[in-house]
């Protein structure tokens, strides 16, 4: 609320409005679990609609490269740090968080993507953990598979966003070929005041109270 003071007194005016809504997210990339592969590391970034502004965090990471134990576990960790702040008018276009799998191959070459994955920004305030699958994209013909498999060069997505899109994901073949663990914890301002509720828990949650 605004006042001017004039001679006769202050005047109060009416209260401001929030015309937007700030929304953070900080947690990490936990771990993963791939069958196939003893060595990866994570490239993350985000997917957003137009009327969403990225304030400040990590907009695009990259991890260290995690090795499994010689115990014969299949898990890789990572503990990657996830942060970012935004801001939007509505919640049209809410972010997605993207993942893609690198690491080296039989070959010897350091830079292959081997998977993608992505999943949405929690919709509610509080602290979450995900699992998302990961999937490798596959050879459209048999042509194609004989040639990667002579260079070396796995058939993978120009644009890793591509995995966050409807249009196009009907051409394009996949297979799993594992899990990652993502934790989230989520904040929020100024979304009750334009009308939204931030306190809707999912069953993800692994904390359903709020934290402003």
């Amino acid at each position: 609320m605004t006042s001017v003071a004039t001679s006769n007194g202050p005047v109060t005016s009416t209260p401001l409005i929030a015309t937007s809504f700030y929304y953070s997210v900080q947690g990490q990339i936990r771990h993963g679990e791939f069958p196939l592969n003893s060595q990866l590391y994570v490239k993350t970034c985000y997917h957003h609609g137009a009327d969403w502004i990225f304030c400040h965090g990590i907009e695009e990471g990259l991890s260290q490269l995690a090795i499994q134990k010689s115990s014969g576990g299949r898990e890789l960790v990572w503990n990657f740090p996830l942060q970012s702040s935004w801001k939007s008018t509505n919640p049209h276009g809410w972010p997605r968080l993207i993942v893609s799998l690198y690491g080296p191959d039989e070959f010897g070459n350091d830079d292959v993507a081997y998977g993608y994955g992505s999943t949405v920004l929690p919709i509610c305030a509080g602290h979450f953990t995900t699992t998302l699958a990961i999937y490798r994209p596959q050879s459209q013909s048999l042509l194609h598979k004989w040639t990667s498999w002579f260079t070396g060069r796995r058939p993978e997505l120009i644009d890793p966003k591509t995995i966050a899109l409807n249009e196009g994901r009907d051409v394009l073949r996949m297979e799993t070929l594992g899990y990652v663990t993502v934790e989230f914890h989520t904040t929020f301002k100024d979304f009750q005041s334009l009308g939204y509720d931030s306190s809707v828990n999912r069953p993800e949650q692994v904390s359903s109270s709020p934290i402003f």
